[in-house]
């Protein structure tokens, strides 16, 4: 992660426009705000590279390879299209199995 320019754990304060008060002071702890990112960034990759199961809505990663993909949950473990979505048939071995 590269370093913003301002300092992590700081004070913000509220002004009322209204009246020109200051309303209430919050501190930002450094350490939540870190894995504040950290968990931001992680959802961001997982949108980026992985689709849930057609059936239970696990997220399954793909990282290369045929479109063939089966859940990792023991209790699913269904056979699917990542290009389609479909449970895994014939058709898209002869149609779409190494597509890109």
């Amino acid at each position: 992660w590269a370093r913003e320019p301002w300092p992590l754990s700081l004070r913000v304060r509220s002004l009322c426009s209204a009246t020109g008060e200051t309303t209430a002071a919050y501190q930002v702890d450094e350490k939540t705000a870190e894995q504040a990112r950290w968990e931001h960034a992680s959802k961001e990759t997982i949108k980026r590279t992985a689709k849930p199961c057609p059936r239970c809505r696990v997220p399954v990663e793909k990282h290369g390879g045929c479109m063939h993909m089966k859940c990792p949950q023991p209790q699913c473990q269904l056979e699917w299209c990542w290009n389609c979505g479909r449970e895994w048939n014939r058709a898209c071995m002869g149609d779409h199995w190494f597509d890109v």
